[in-house]
């Protein structure tokens, strides 16, 4: 009996300017500035993804769930899993305990909020 392969796939979901290679560059506090193309670009990938029946896992930023709750209500809808990458990218490796609890919590909200 032979099965089909079976393949894992994520996605991280944020912005050109969210990058690790950005974060000493791009204040965080400037985002709002930068073109926004993380909802054009998930959403061609969306319809990719359906056209060729694959699901994966999408690990999207808090931030990004906050300010797009549409964009994570699609990746949901779609039937795809919707996973946390923490609020803020990149901070994971030099958070205290506390402030570790505070970005999933955080991060957390946002997804919730967004996918219901």
């Amino acid at each position: 009996m032979s099965t089909a392969p079976r393949h894992a796939l994520t996605v991280d979901v944020e912005d050109w300017y969210q990058v690790s290679a950005f974060e000493d560059v791009v204040a965080r506090e400037r985002w709002d500035e930068y073109e926004d193309r993380v909802v054009a670009n998930t959403t061609r990938m969306l319809d990719q993804f359906a056209r060729h029946g694959v699901r994966a896992t999408f690990f999207t930023l808090g931030w990004v769930a906050e300010k797009h709750p549409e964009l994570v209500a699609s990746i949901a809808k779609a039937g795809h899993e919707v996973a946390s990458r923490g609020y803020w990218p990149g901070r994971n490796r030099v958070l205290v305990p506390e402030e570790f609890l505070d970005e999933l919590t955080r991060s957390k909200a946002a997804l919730e909020a967004a996918g219901s």
